[in-house]
């Protein structure tokens, strides 16, 4: 099994970041919080919103785009050149997979988490949970929301 460190170096090399290997939202999910900051800022490979749209969503990468507010064409542009996205689109990509985590945890499947973060909130105004997520404040009253289901309390 491999150790913490060698992990967090696997994702830093240069030519493989977050997003270009099978099980890498696991590993992010399992990485510390300094080694996951580390991962943003460097940057994800940009395939891993494909990956996140359509492996953990079930949904077509505009719609998780447009969801962050995250430029369709540069992002294309990323991925179709196997480059890293910048530490402000990684970040929006791990604000996805924070949230999918913890509502895979809340609801103990992880397709009803991606069901749920594509479903209209009325807490939210009517707006999706993934819609939300393009900001700090739409982060926290998601995972707020979360909270709330996973103690009984009204939402």
């Amino acid at each position: 099994m491999a150790t913490r460190s060698s992990t967090v170096r696997v994702l830093n090399k240069s030519t493989h970041g977050l997003g270009a290997r099978p099980n890498d939202f696991r590993r992010f999910a399992s990485m510390d919080p300094i080694s996951q900051g580390r991962t943003i800022r460097d940057g994800m490979d940009a395939i891993i919103a494909e990956r996140v749209a359509k492996e953990l969503l079930q949904i077509p990468l505009q719609t998780l785009l447009t969801g962050l507010g995250l430029p369709s064409s540069t992002i294309l542009r990323k991925i179709s050149r196997q480059e890293r996205l910048s530490g402000a689109e990684s970040d929006r990509i791990a604000r996805v997979l924070y949230i999918h985590e913890q509502a895979t945890d809340v609801f103990e499947d992880a397709g009803l988490a991606a069901e749920w973060m594509r479903r209209a909130n009325a807490t939210l105004g009517g707006m999706t949970p993934l819609e939300v997520l393009d900001t700090q404040p739409g982060y926290d009253r998601v995972r707020d929301i979360l909270t709330r289901i996973a103690f009984g309390v009204a939402a």
